[in-house]
């Protein structure tokens, strides 16, 4: 196998290493930089390549320099495949497969963190120890998760685990999909979406984004909330209109937000700014709110989630190359 790993993290060259280690005749070589049209040439005398990054892969010319290269496969270490055209890709018959397994309970447990941290006031009660007051005023007084509706929206894998999470630990769990699976009739009720809006005390979110579910929660979703209720995204920045969830917050007509992705990160996560004061208005607006807790798209960041990523990625395009069927291809 000769395949070309672009966006190599750091965290992810032990498992480069460990993969080459147990492949001794694969050809492999990496960089850090992603696939764009100026790192293209990088696949010449590849047969395939493994991506994982947050710009996006829409140009016409990268697919057709891909194909001239001799790739035929083109793999994502990551759920998401928006950064990819797939009709693009299928004109130049190159199979596209992701990594929706690698581990759904990282990115559950994670946007349970970030709902329990908002639930018990934390942001607040840090930002008063911050000045000194170590009390205990009326107004933040909590609940308790067991005394909690929240709502699930996207009821795939990642989705199925953060029900069975919340579950556990007593609340009242419902969810929105548009595939019924019985399977999870133990763990929530199903609802439409208006209903799951407007009783859920946490609303998170987990669900693939697409042209028809930009924006999916804006002013007007917001408004149907409970006053208190917390939004968690750990799907995609897009799907939640972030100037409304701003207003809504400073103007109390949600509790909280807990996001781990957000509009426009592409050009923010990854990234060290020794000028805070450069950042665009509505990061810093987030930041400095008590009632928002954010990570830089960490979700998924692992152990475990971060060498099946890399390693399903591969296996795949072995078996692409072996003439066999991508276990994860997307069409």
């Amino acid at each position: 196998m000769k395949a070309y790993v672009f966006s190599l993290s750091p965290v992810e060259e032990r498992f480069f290493q460990e993969w080459e280690d147990q492949h001794a005749d694969d050809e492999i070589k990496y960089t850090t930089s992603p696939l764009t049209d100026d790192t293209v040439d990088l696949t010449k005398g590849f047969d395939a390549v493994s991506v994982q990054q947050m710009e996006q892969i829409k140009d016409e010319k990268i697919y057709k320099a891909l194909a001239d290269n001799g790739i035929k496969h083109l793999a994502i270490r990551q759920v998401g495949v928006d950064i990819v055209d797939l009709k693009l890709a299928k004109k130049y018959g190159i199979v596209v497969s992701n990594v929706p397994a690698y581990s759904p309970r990282a990115i559950a447990e994670n946007g349970l963190t970030g709902a329990m941290y908002l639930l018990r006031k934390w942001g607040y009660y840090h930002r008063k120890m911050r000045r000194g007051d170590f009390t205990r005023p009326v107004e933040l007084m909590s609940d308790e998760i067991f005394n909690q509706t929240v709502g699930i929206v996207g009821l795939g894998r990642i989705g199925s685990a953060a029900a069975e999470l919340y579950h556990a630990l007593g609340a009242r769990v419902i969810g929105y999909d548009p595939v019924y699976n019985a399977s999870l009739e133990p763990f929530l009720d199903f609802v439409d979406l208006e209903t799951l809006i407007k009783t859920a005390d946490i609303i998170q979110l987990h669900i693939p984004l697409n042209k028809d579910n930009v924006g999916m929660f804006s002013a007007n979703e917001f408004a149907e909330m409970k006053d208190d209720a917390i939004i968690v995204n750990e799907s995609r920045g897009e799907l939640i209109d972030t100037k409304a969830l701003i207003v809504a917050l400073k103007y109390h007509e949600i509790g909280g937000a807990a996001l781990d992705v957000l509009e426009g990160e592409s050009k923010i996560f990854g990234r060290k700014f020794e000028d805070v004061g450069s950042l665009p208005e509505d990061y810093t607006d987030l930041i400095n709110m008590p009632n928002v807790v954010m990570s830089p798209h960490s979700a998924y960041y692992t152990k475990m989630a971060v060498k099946n990523m890399f390693f399903q990625s591969m296996t795949d395009i072995q078996r692409t190359l072996d003439g066999q069927a991508a276990i994860f291809q997307v069409k």
